[in-house]
């Protein structure tokens, strides 16, 4: 690897400002010979922006991450503003979501008491409409509020990239696009199957999607069978998955019922693109420091000047300094992800144990849903605590120093590296490692116990 004068992150991003006109072909050039205008440009087509746009379209396009110009390459054209329709739309689904959230508040305070903790599936009844839609008003009110900061943030990560130049981009594109595509299929599958489940036709309750009608024959009155239609089926969903929000069958209508399901859908993308959200960045910042430790592994054993380390040390602390400063955006946003997580995990189990006894289809269901939602909690964990495990790769390579390369820059390296805690956290109270994983599983065991024994009194 070959060293050149180490250019600082503001002298970089002046440089880009400066000399915005030119034009440059990255393609023709190694990354150690980019200039920081020319790095900025090859950016724009590899750059962590460049692969996590698309998600955050699409994530805009439902209203949960408003930021102007999302799809465009180029960071410094981000922006928000709140009259901006996506921004807008944004807080409108935000009352949607407050409003069905103050009805199942209601009804959980009402109902949840010890004849329904005792009995099967009744916590679950409860407390399932108040905890998901309550996880969607939370979840959204912070992508707002991280989307107003988001434009800056990019920018800050790009003059980290642009200080890493000479390193190299990392590239994402596939594990990216393949990690979004997957979850996504395998969440609206899911909520797909739940909604077959839960409004299919002919059952005793199914009288909802019966209709009178006049028979001008005899002038008496016959039952008209709408489960096969749209309306139908609005309203066999509306009034089966949402019961908390009727009084009786009259207070429904087709409006009301076409507003519910989409808001229900939307809820469900948004509590997969939380999880989703929290993969991709914390993969693309453990690219980072896996590109940092490739560099000095290929220079292992080599005689490195006092600025050579101080090159390593420096970067190193920039990308430290931009996961603390990622983490006090989105630290929220983990907390909320992890309780959400175990509260569904211990509810579908609770409930796929009764379900034992129902039909096949339902049972099977509900594997299918507890597994993905431990795959999907997994995912989270593993990929969050890539940061910290990539961060801890480092030190065997300071430790491989020769003597006689070794220096005060080398010293001052390794006590950073060796002293600092780099990981992403919830809400500044837990770390995300690997070992964290253990303590979820663990409070999943032991609320699950807690829930068999509460039904147990019966």
């Amino acid at each position: 690897m070959k060293f050149r004068p180490r250019v600082t992150i503001m002298s970089a991003v002046h440089d880009i400002r400066r000399n915005k006109h030119n034009s440059v072909s990255p393609s023709t050039l190694s990354a150690q010979e980019y200039s920081a205008k020319e790095f900025n440009e090859y950016l724009n087509k590899t750059g962590v922006h460049y692969y996590i746009r698309y998600v955050l379209t699409f994530a805009s396009i439902f209203g949960v991450f408003p930021v102007s110009s999302i799809y465009r390459r180029d960071v410094y054209k981000l922006t928000f503003r709140w009259y901006y329709p996506m921004a807008i739309y944004s807080f409108l689904l935000f009352c949607g979501f407050a409003s069905i959230e103050i009805f199942s508040l209601d009804y959980t305070i009402r109902n949840l008491n010890q004849d329904n903790l005792t009995a099967k599936g009744g916590i679950k009844k409860a407390t399932s409409g108040s905890i998901f839609y309550g996880n969607a008003c939370c979840a959204l009110w912070m992508f707002i509020k991280l989307a107003k900061k988001w434009p800056k943030l990019m920018q800050d990560w790009r003059a980290v990239e642009i200080s890493m130049r000479r390193f190299g981009a990392p590239r994402l594109g596939w594990k990216s696009t393949t990690l979004a595509v997957v979850l996504l299929v395998f969440a609206f599958t899911e909520h797909g199957l739940h909604n077959w489940l839960n409004t299919r036709p002919g059952g005793k309750d199914d009288i909802a999607s019966m209709s009178l009608i006049d028979n001008d024959d005899n002038g008496s009155l016959i039952l008209l069978d709408q489960s096969a239609t749209f309306t139908g089926y609005l309203e066999r969903f509306s009034l089966k998955t949402h019961w908390y929000l009727y009084d009786d069958y009259d207070s429904y209508n087709p409006v009301k019922g076409f507003l519910v399901m989409w808001l229900s859908l939307t809820a469900t993308f948004l509590w997969n693109f939380t999880d989703l959200f929290i993969m991709l960045v914390s993969s693309a910042l453990a690219a980072q420091f896996k590109k940092l430790t490739k560099s000095m592994h290929s220079v292992r054993g080599q005689m490195l000047t006092m600025s050579q380390w101080q090159e390593f040390r420096e970067t190193y602390t920039s990308l430290t300094h931009l996961v603390k400063k990622i983490d006090d955006h989105i630290n929220v946003i983990v907390a909320l992800s992890i309780g959400s997580n175990i509260y569904f995990i211990c509810a579908q189990l609770i409930t796929e144990i009764d379900s034992i006894k129902h039909s096949y289809f339902r049972t099977l269901f509900y594997m299918y849903s507890f597994m993905f939602l431990v795959f999907r909690t997994t995912a989270v964990v593993m990929q969050a605590s890539a940061i910290n495990d990539e961060s801890k790769k480092i030190v065997p390579e300071i430790f491989m120093c020769p003597t006689h390369s070794y220096s005060i820059e080398t010293q001052r390296f390794l006590q950073e590296v060796t002293s600092d805690y780099v990981a992403l956290t919830g809400l500044k109270m837990f770390s995300i490692t690997r070992n964290f994983l253990l303590g979820v599983a663990g409070a999943v065991l032991t609320y699950e116990i807690v829930l068999i024994q509460l039904q147990n009194t019966n």
